[in-house]
């Protein structure tokens, strides 16, 4: 079942950028990704807004891409993000 997860944390547009850079994802897609947005809240907050085919392929790509690609941009000690993961209900794709 797919999973909506949504992330909101502490970086700058172009801090979202640079760690989009470092993953790649139109080189190499995140398996199990169906569709990503990265949302602009002002004041160094962003939110991402995911749909995943399963919580578990999320949680494998930020601990073995999203985690080490965060680390090398904004730094190891880079605050946590707020993460919720919902099972999706229904979904469209036109």
């Amino acid at each position: 079942m797919a999973v909506v997860v949504t992330q909101e944390f502490e970086a700058t547009p172009e801090e979202y950028d640079q760690v989009t850079e470092k993953i790649d994802p139109d080189a190499d897609p995140p398996q199990g990704l169906i569709v990503h947005t990265g949302i602009d809240l002002g004041g160094g907050k962003m939110r991402a807004v995911d749909v995943w085919e399963s919580a578990e392929q999320f949680q494998s790509f930020a601990e073995n891409r999203l985690g080490p690609a965060v680390a090398e941009v904004v730094g190891p000690d880079a605050p946590q993000p707020q993460i919720d993961i919902q099972e999706a209900r229904g979904m469209v794709k036109p």
